[in-house]
């Protein structure tokens, strides 16, 4: 039950943030519009208004969506994934914004097996855990995607160089609503650890303070037919 109203309330806030958005959004932009076709563009202290709130949209946008997610009931499409590729989607738009500042390092082993997996939803949860893990690298550190082969699994690994997590946060890591962010909805590892588990698999956190954290997603190495081609 208590899921059950942890959901409904994410459904709930959803709703009540989007309503809101659209008239906002569009009467910003029709603001910039009316003054671009007169030619006289607004004032610096009017662009700078305009463009934060349009900004801000754009935020709660993000945070609408995270709870529209919490708040649906996805039902995983397993298919034959190549994971390599499936990481590199992930993490190659983050490289550019992180040169200088976070090295990025992806170890793989070269007899990586194919997946059966929801790529969409696998997506997700990498997501949520990456922003996590730069979140708490603010200045400089090390992101580092590993994944190790076992029999009949495999171990991925995200391991960040950050500030850790103390005892009693790592305790309610995956607790819907729980945040140490100040703009944070609570829901990122909620999401990881229900869009990992629809995919067969399970997730673990470990951390100390002042070295990192890591979170490691263990999935099955399910037979995959050669005719099969991989997404």
């Amino acid at each position: 039950h208590r899921l059950e109203a942890w959901t409904e309330r994410a459904r709930q806030v959803a709703h009540e943030i989007k309503n809101p958005l659209t008239p906002v959004q569009l009467s910003a932009e029709h603001l910039l519009r009316v003054h671009a076709d007169r030619g006289s563009p607004l004032s610096p202290v009017l662009q700078e208004c305009v463009d934060s709130i349009l900004k801000q949209v754009r935020i709660l946008r993000q945070i609408a969506s995270e709870f529209s997610s919490y708040a649906s009931s996805p039902v995983a499409d397993r298919v034959p994934t190549a994971l390599d590729a499936l990481i590199e989607e992930i993490i190659g738009p983050y490289r550019p914004g992180l040169e200088g500042r976070i090295r990025v390092s992806v170890e793989l082993p070269t007899d990586l097996p194919m997946l059966r997996l929801d790529g969409r939803l696998m997506q997700r949860a990498l997501t949520n855990i990456i922003e996590n893990a730069l979140h708490a690298m603010p200045d400089d550190g090390t992101l580092s995607i590993r994944v190790v082969r076992h029999p009949g699994q495999l171990h991925l690994m995200v391991v960040d160089t950050g500030v850790g997590l103390e005892a009693d946060v790592l305790a309610r890591i995956f607790e819907p609503y729980f945040s140490t962010k100040v703009t944070g909805t609570g829901l990122g590892m909620a999401i990881a650890k229900r869009n990992v588990e629809l995919n067969a698999g399970t997730i673990a956190v470990t951390s100390r303070l002042g070295q990192g954290t890591t979170v490691t997603i263990t999935l099955p190495i399910a037979a995959v037919t050669d005719d099969l081609e991989p997404v």
